[in-house]
């Protein structure tokens, strides 16, 4: 029992750590901070379940952010719970039906979560953004999708509970 908690914990800080190598493989953006960040932690909430997930999801947009200085500033918290949100939906809708799951949380991170950045920067910020976070968005969970299929086949190691 406590050597799997060990090694779910130490999964989570691989992943975490994986999410900040992600955000180094950039995507063109008006904000700079699209990358492939948050592909660990989609993989997580499917690998690990929807708490570890979303733990890892949240803390790896935070240490992005961080990184880069909180191009969003004290609405990085509201995108980390965001991300959180869309996660666990991502785990959720991917248990019934896998491509319902990719399109839900595409549709989520990509169109419907950077509504939050209408207070800052208008619908002109909002229509720059939203195509490439979509493309990125469709990547990563397509991404974390096919990775979690390969593992769950293969992998020794069987962390996932229904949590």
């Amino acid at each position: 029992m406590v050597e799997m908690k060990t090694k779910k914990i130490t999964l989570m800080g691989v992943l975490i750590a994986l999410s900040f190598v992600g955000s180094l493989i950039k995507i063109p953006s008006p904000i700079g901070t699209i990358g492939f960040d948050s592909a660990a932690g989609f993989f997580s909430a499917l690998y690990l379940g929807y708490i570890p997930g979303s733990i890892v999801i949240t803390l790896g947009y935070i240490i992005i952010a961080a990184s880069a200085s909180f191009p969003l500033g004290p609405f990085t918290i509201v995108v980390a719970a965001e991300m959180m949100g869309i996660a666990m939906a991502f785990r959720f809708f991917y248990k019934i039906n896998f491509i319902l799951g990719i399109i839900i949380a595409t549709f989520l991170n990509g169109i419907a979560a950077p509504l939050v950045v209408l207070p800052m920067g208008g619908w002109g910020l909002y229509i720059g953004l939203v195509p490439s976070l979509t493309i990125a968005s469709f990547a990563n969970v397509f991404i974390s999708s096919l990775v979690y299929g390969v593992v769950r086949k293969s992998s020794p190691l069987t962390v996932e509970k229904s949590t």
